[in-house]
């Protein structure tokens, strides 16, 4: 069966008028897991090449696009904050009580916001290559240019220098994955080397951006400020999956977020990089479920 044929799209208004617009894979009646994507990213992030395995494990999976991105609409002035909202009304049309949520690289700040505002709702967080909130100071990554870096406690500011740094990627996002390719370390070099995983992310970065950058600009600044709650709160299991080799999100990030949370089970998986999962799903799925 074509990949198409077992992803379900649809989108529900909001209260407030806004469209969000989500995806879901795997069986309908299996555990639900809330799919909270990077940045860039969308609806159609996936984990798995065969998106059929979600079905074999008995897993429900939800990923609704944010504010801007896909075809949701933008929210201005947004906050991480204002996310659970989003989500709560989502998964209230869907019928959906408790669940597990999992997020990719700029996903985190989301995922611990849903679990934070949910609590006993939601029964496991994973996080894949996260990163921690600015309540401590950042080790920062070698390619983040210093201009970023001064503008981080100024969301606005930050928003407008990011737009074009983020430009050049809304003119082809298809080309995105290749680009990866020759920045990152050989094990994401090999992950996205497959040609079935280098056409999951092009097509969730091309979807991403179909409105353009802004959304990503937004996304990213979003993370340099407070999320506006003390992670030390989340009182649910978290897992963290991160490579020791990640280079865009690297490992001592991954460990600071885990040394803040109380509950969190560390798996440092050695030579492994950003794109890990591709290779660990069916165990992340099951830490998530147990």
């Amino acid at each position: 069966m074509h990949a198409s044929a077992l992803i379900r799209e649809s989108e529900i208004r909001l209260a407030d008028g806004r469209t969000l617009a989500y995806a879901e894979y795997g069986d309908p009646e299996g555990q639900p897991v809330l799919g909270c994507h990077g940045s860039p990213s969308s609806r159609l992030e996936r984990h798995v090449e065969d998106p059929d395995a979600y079905r074999r494990w008995g897993v429900r999976f939800v990923v609704p696009d944010r504010p801007g991105f896909g075809r949701s609409d933008p929210q201005p002035g947004r906050r991480v904050m204002d996310w659970p909202d989003d989500v709560r009304q989502l998964l209230d049309h869907l019928g959906v009580e408790r669940f597990a949520t999992l997020s990719l690289s700029g996903g985190a700040a989301y995922a611990l916001a849903c679990a934070h505002v949910f609590g006993d709702r939601v029964r496991a967080v994973g996080i894949l290559g996260g990163a921690p909130p600015p309540d401590v100071p950042w080790p920062w990554p070698r390619w983040v240019p210093q201009r970023v870096r001064a503008t981080v406690h100024r969301p606005a500011q930050l928003t407008a220098v990011l737009r074009p740094v983020f430009a050049p990627l809304g003119l082809r996002p298809a080309l995105i994955p290749r680009y990866l390719q020759l920045r990152l370390n050989p094990a994401d070099r090999r992950v996205i080397g497959r040609p079935a995983v280098r056409r999951i992310l092009a097509d969730t970065f091309t979807e991403g951006l179909r409105n353009g950058t802004a959304a990503l600009a937004e996304d990213r600044a979003l993370l340099f400020r407070p999320w506006g709650f003390p992670v030390s709160t989340i009182g649910q299991r978290v897992h963290i999956w991160h490579g020791t080799q990640d280079w865009q999100v690297p490992a001592v990030l991954g460990q600071v977020l885990s040394a803040m949370l109380p509950d969190c089970s560390g798996h440092w998986l050695a030579g492994e990089g950003h794109f890990l999962v591709f290779d660990h799903a069916e165990e992340v799925y099951r830490s998530l479920l147990e």
